[in-house]
């Protein structure tokens, strides 16, 4: 992940650890609410050593957060903006302490999900950890349950299948060129719903892969990326930090789920 100063100002390491703004955090340093190393009247404007210096607020032990990694199992009906709009943003279902910046930088998304579609979202302040994840040149595999609208038939099903791992060429959408998908993998649960594994991340490009082979997505979820698998103990809307064990997953070079 991206390297981050050991010397940081101790007004900016409270407010990235969600202690307020920089006025707020100024008015508890004054109040004598912070101390360092035992002194409880450090100024404003002092410089902390992350790695050497005993740092307390209100008399706990501040735990110095560099990078945030959440796992949100996001409902439909949110966009991943932090923008408004017609709809609320997935940054709504977070409580405001969450949503702020840390020292390695702000909460972002990785790897939009559209308005209608659900499931595991990643949310992480760590931009080299995004770009890992999202650039087309890692192939990190991320996995969506498919729910159709027309029921296909067991000859049909390996056609998909085929169709699917060969690259199903997708026509032009909205403002976005038709392309041919990189190669997936497509496994059947019933004649209408099935798990897709692909290496991309184009515009739609679940729904119109299945719309060029001549159906429709009724419901879409997904379900995992790389090793890491959506919590399903997390209900809609819900989420949480991943533990170490999960990043790991997340980030581990070539997985496949």
């Amino acid at each position: 992940m991206g390297q981050i100063k050991e010397i940081v100002r101790l007004d900016r390491l409270l407010a990235n650890s969600g202690y307020g703004t920089r006025a707020e955090v100024k008015a508890m340093i004054h109040a004598g609410e912070v101390s360092v190393n035992g002194n409880s009247a450090p100024r404003v404007d002092d410089h902390v050593n992350l790695s050497k210096d005993r740092i307390e607020v209100c008399g706990q032990l501040l735990k110095v957060s560099i990078h945030t990694c959440y796992m949100m199992n996001k409902p439909a009906g949110y966009v991943c903006s932090s923008k408004g709009g017609p709809h609320a943003t997935v940054f709504d279902l977070m409580e405001e302490k969450d949503r702020g910046k840390r020292l390695g930088g702000e909460l972002s998304i990785v790897g939009r999900l559209d308005v209608d579609t659900e499931g595991l979202l990643i949310l992480t302040t760590d931009g080299e950890l995004n770009h890992r994840l999202t650039s087309p040149k890692y192939h990190i595999p991320k996995s969506y349950f498919v729910r159709l609208e027309n029921p296909v038939s067991a000859e049909k099903q390996e056609q998909y299948i085929q169709a699917v791992a060969k690259g199903v060429e997708i026509p032009p959408e909205d403002h976005e060129p038709g392309a041919l998908c990189r190669g997936g993998k497509l496994e059947w649960e019933s004649g209408v719903t099935c798990r897709l594994t692909i290496y991309e991340g184009l515009y739609h490009e679940v729904k119109r892969i299945f719309k060029a082979l001549g159906n429709q997505v009724v419901f879409l979820k997904r379900v995992g990326m790389n090793n890491l698998v959506l919590d399903e103990k997390l209900a809609p809307g819900e989420y949480r930090e991943l533990s170490e064990k999960e990043l790991s997953a997340l980030t581990l070079t070539n997985a496949i789920l």
